[in-house]
């Protein structure tokens, strides 16, 4: 590939994946490093020979270093984009309603609860582990509902829970949604109690259609049962049970 039609590839493919913060000082440093290869390469003691590239000093060489750091950086960001699928996710809600408005304390679907929260033989993968909120039976294409105010904090697809949207509510509170079939809301929007933000189904690890829904208070899972207001004890928003780190990892 000729030196321009290479650049131009290598500039593509940066302006697709990094700031103009990061682009500027990638090329700040490519720069200084152009311009003056005999004074960078001079502390270089191993034979060019041993290398089995090409000699240092020419474009060719000194593109073929910026083609294997480049590669070398991209690999590592797409790694810890697909590892941490929760660095998209906004931050805590800064302007929450009011605090009984905000608590997740509704069904999101009129459904039967089919799986509850605890331990139990993981469905698909036959073993023992921590189910980490419960399923409801609804039917592909079923409207879930927001179980109280909040902004959207995430929505999208995230491996074994499929499409899910996350929303947070404040004073600590997040809910997930998962296992849909679309998602109708987006990430910053902001929600209200009983709003339809998706249509349940079955995506992601999944044995059949249904709505996995998960609470958080502080990061931590807890039995989204213990938030149903059942009308004679609105103060019942304190159980809550957390799973160790071996038992995590079942949200089918």
């Amino acid at each position: 590939m000729a030196p321009f039609e290479y650049g131009t590839k290598v500039k593509s493919s940066l302006f697709n994946r990094f700031s103009a913060g990061t682009l500027f000082l990638f090329f700040t440093i490519s720069s200084s490093f152009l311009s003056a290869p005999t004074t960078l390469l001079a502390d270089d003691k191993q034979p060019v020979e041993a290398k089995n590239a090409a000699p240092a000093n020419s474009t060719e060489g000194l593109l073929a270093t910026t083609e294997q750091m480049i590669e070398q950086l991209i690999l590592q960001i797409d790694s810890q984009k697909d590892n941490n699928p929760e660095s998209r996710e906004l931050t805590e809600n800064p302007n929450p309603t009011p605090f009984f408005s905000s608590i997740p304390n509704i069904k999101p679907v009129t459904g039967s609860i089919t799986s509850g929260f605890g331990r139990r033989l993981h469905p698909i993968y036959n073993v023992t582990l921590f189910h980490t909120g419960i399923d409801f039976s609804a039917a592909e294409g079923t409207r879930v509902h927001s179980t109280g105010d909040g902004v959207v904090a995430f929505s999208g697809y995230d491996k074994g829970y499929g499409q899910k949207v996350i929303i947070s509510h404040g004073y600590g509170y997040k809910t997930i949604y998962a296992h849909l079939s679309k998602s109708l809301v987006r990430q910053g929007q902001r929600i209200q109690r009983g709003e339809i933000i998706a249509l349940s189904g079955n995506t992601g690890v999944s044995t059949g259609p249904h709505l996995h829904y998960e609470v958080l208070k502080d990061n931590v899972k807890v039995n989204p049962t213990a938030y149903f207001f059942d009308g004679n004890n609105p103060d019942k928003f304190i159980t809550k049970q957390k799973a160790s780190p071996e038992q995590s990892g079942d949200n089918s």
